[in-house]
């Protein structure tokens, strides 16, 4: 029987807003490719990038992540979600919004994420909030 991909999808929401990387990493592809395009346009190819910049991500206690699914496809074996997050770097701080794109394959019965792409709806809020300078 094929997993509940809503289930799935709620699962990998709370292992951000939890900063819980073993289940973080649990969600992605065991496959050597995994494309997690972030809101400046860099492209990380591999599983091993995207786990590390959300180590490094998780280890802040003071973000909040609010994601909520917008539109989603769900067929026999790839799934898509589209996703707008709220995020801010501290809890006083305005809440900028970023559009989210993952696609998901299912991999040895379970969903796992095989493409990751961010695009901030205002990437000034963004890089202000990243400390990337002009």
């Amino acid at each position: 029987m094929k997993p509940d991909f809503d289930s799935a999808l709620q699962k990998h929401f709370d292992a951000i807003t939890n900063r819980d990387l073993n289940a973080f990493k649990s969600h992605l592809t065991q496959n050597e490719t995994l494309y997690t395009i972030v809101q400046n346009g860099h492209a990380f190819t591999t599983p091993e990038e995207t786990i590390a910049i959300h180590k490094e991500w998780f280890k802040d206690p003071n973000w909040i992540w609010e994601g909520s699914v917008v539109h989603k496809v769900v067929g026999e074996d790839i799934a898509m979600a589209l996703v707008k997050y709220d995020y801010r770097a501290k809890a006083e701080d305005k809440p900028f919004s970023t559009w989210l794109t993952y696609v998901f394959q299912l991999e040895d019965n379970e969903w796992r994420i095989i493409h990751d792409h961010n695009t901030a709806l205002d990437f000034y809020a963004f890089a202000k909030s990243a400390g990337i300078n002009d």
